[in-house]
């Protein structure tokens, strides 16, 4: 937002902060990026005390505001993918339609914004939830790997934060299987696709019950399913965008602590 907000003139800038509710009150500062500065740390400061989603709403109606309510030209254009990147790396797909061509390399846009999570709820907490119940349980291997995919999820390298959260998923299907099934775990790499098979039997029948292997129907195909997907488009440059990489996220938190339910602490 920046990148492409500090390119207009100051007064854009200041009307931009005010229809998104973004102003702040004193002195102003004296140029276009620290006014930009000021508005998003103050939006932030105001998130930690206040209202978390009010300010949310807020940084969002900029977006709208800075790519819909003034003309954009070349230098910001050329930024705008890289702006939808990131915003589809927090779960929002931009979508613009060209109102009209302005000459001199400008262009009007109307944007629209969409969360891409159906219960429009942040992973936050059940990012968290997993976290802890990996160190309550001595998982650290898979826990680390799993902080890694998080940190470069949130840096936006995809192909790595995709890379880790398969090791993670790896390593908690190991640990699993070697504390309920009896699987030996080598210690060698690469040893989740034996592992995964102790843990469910394809041609089991439900109901599953709680601490033995998933019947095929009763989420076993589920774990293999996912288990076979985490191998595509993994860590190699220029195979993972921001919303596959999101969707891979959800999908090995879902089924970490799925798989962590049904396979409880031992005593």
């Amino acid at each position: 937002m920046i990148k492409i907000a500090k390119r207009s003139p100051t007064s854009d800038i200041r009307d931009l902060l005010m229809e998104a509710d973004l102003w702040f009150d004193g002195a102003e500062p004296p140029n276009r990026q620290e006014i930009l500065r000021h508005a998003f740390l103050a939006a932030r400061e105001a998130a930690m005390v206040n209202d978390v989603a009010e300010a949310h709403e807020a940084l969002l109606d900029f977006v709208r505001c800075l790519v819909e309510s003034h003309d954009l030209y070349d230098e910001q254009v050329f930024l705008i993918p890289e702006l939808q990147e990131s915003l589809r790396a927090d779960g929002y797909e931009l979508v613009l339609e060209v109102v009209h061509g302005l000459g001199r390399g400008g262009w009007h846009y109307s944007a629209r914004l969409f969360p891409t999570d159906p219960s429009q709820i942040p992973l936050h907490e059940d990012m968290t939830a997993l976290e802890h119940e990996l160190s309550a349980r001595g998982y650290t291997v898979a826990l680390g790997h799993y902080r890694l995919a998080l940190k470069h999820f949130a840096e936006q390298d995809h192909p790595s934060s995709n890379g880790q959260v398969r090791t993670a998923l790896e390593s908690l299907i190991v640990s699993l299987a070697a504390d309920h099934t009896g699987y030996i775990d080598s210690g060698r790499a690469n040893q989740g696709g034996l592992a995964i098979k102790s843990l469910y039997d394809p041609a089991g029948q439900p109901p599953a019950v709680l601490g033995q292997p998933l019947p095929g129907k009763d989420g076993g195909t589920l774990i293999q399913g996912l288990w076979d997907i985490s191998h595509l488009n993994g860590s190699h440059p220029g195979l993972s965008d921001a919303q596959e990489a999101r969707i891979r996220m959800q999908l090995v938190t879902a089924a970490a602590q799925f798989l962590l339910k049904h396979f409880p602490a031992l005593p």
